[in-house]
């Protein structure tokens, strides 16, 4: 096996898992329990990470993408949505972490069936009939599952046996996944070279607007059924940022089509960018609203347990 197959078919599923590891570790019961005390933000949140995005991803890969593989690319991408990154940059604008933290869990548990099927879809519409690699559903459920389902429970279960342990442990977990998700977006860049600067002004084009569209439709949505403010810049990184590190599993891993994968590598650079900027922006109201308010509560209880020596 050459060192190019063991990064992709080894050293990315392990790193996922640890990244996964990480955010069970960062969950209480308690958190969960926000899926039934906020029905409507995490209702909302949901459907627009597994509803809205991939359809929105489906129009701008019909409009936008100048191969069929770029296209399949960005609806994969669309598919995996949430991840440890958008919980950070949450914790970082003062958003409802704990809204973050359990939208990316259940929608952790959901995508184990929603990618496979969304991936068949995607395949199906944009390559031509015998042009499309088999898409091995079970296999990708399976697989899915273990990484994510298994060490999510996992992290809980340390964390509920080992609290001031795991709190430890967290802050090393989430340094190690920037550094992955690093390593990831150079090692692909370079692997990938070749097919990357033939596309990049193409496929800079819908990776930019995905990114853009997203986080403009997870903030509309926020306002428009009325959530707080910090609910709604939560759901904006949920449905905008994606988890680079799945996509990169599915396309690389599962499919093994290095083409895929342009979307991604292109989407990790120009996101940074976007949800910077957004962070820039959110920080500034969030404050307004605290300063008008005169609440100065913490945003979410996952938040408020970072900071304690009991998280």
């Amino acid at each position: 096996m050459g060192l190019i197959d063991l990064f992709y078919t080894q050293i990315i599923p392990v790193g996922l898992w640890i990244v996964m590891l990480g955010m069970g570790l960062s969950l209480t019961p308690a958190d969960i329990k926000t899926v039934f005390v906020m029905p409507k933000a995490i209702s909302v949140g949901l459907v627009g990470q597994l509803i809205l995005l991939p359809l929105l991803a489906f129009g701008l890969a019909h409009l936008l993408a100048p191969t069929a593989t770029i296209a399949v690319g960005a609806v994969i991408l669309a598919a995996c949505p949430g991840g440890v990154t958008s919980n950070a940059y949450s914790f970082a604008s003062r958003a409802d972490v704990a809204l973050s933290v359990s939208l990316t869990a259940v929608g952790s548990f959901i995508t184990v069936f929603t990618i496979p099927l969304i991936t068949f879809g995607a395949l199906a519409y944009f390559l031509e009939e015998g042009t499309a690699p088999a898409v091995p559903v079970l296999e990708m459920m399976y697989t899915l599952a273990q990484l994510t389902i298994l060490p999510v429970a996992l992290g809980m279960i340390i964390r509920h046996v080992w609290k001031e342990r795991a709190r430890r442990l967290i802050e090393t977990l989430r340094a190690g996944t920037f550094l992955f998700l690093l390593i990831l977006v150079l090692a692909g860049t370079l692997v990938s070279f070749d097919v990357l600067r033939e596309f990049f002004l193409q496929t800079a084009a819908i990776a930019l607007s995905l990114n853009v569209l997203a986080m403009a439709m997870g903030f509309g949505l926020g306002r428009l059924f009325m959530l707080t403010p910090q609910q709604t810049v939560a759901i904006t990184y949920e449905i905008g940022v994606q988890n680079i590190s799945l996509a990169s599993l599915v396309v690389l891993s599962l499919l093994g089509n290095e083409e895929f994968f342009v979307v991604t590598l292109v989407y990790a650079a120009v996101m940074k960018l976007a949800a910077l900027s957004f962070m820039y922006f959110a920080r500034n109201w969030l404050a307004r609203e605290e300063a008008e308010s005169g609440d100065r509560t913490e945003p979410g209880a996952a938040s408020a347990a970072l900071r304690t020596p009991e998280g």
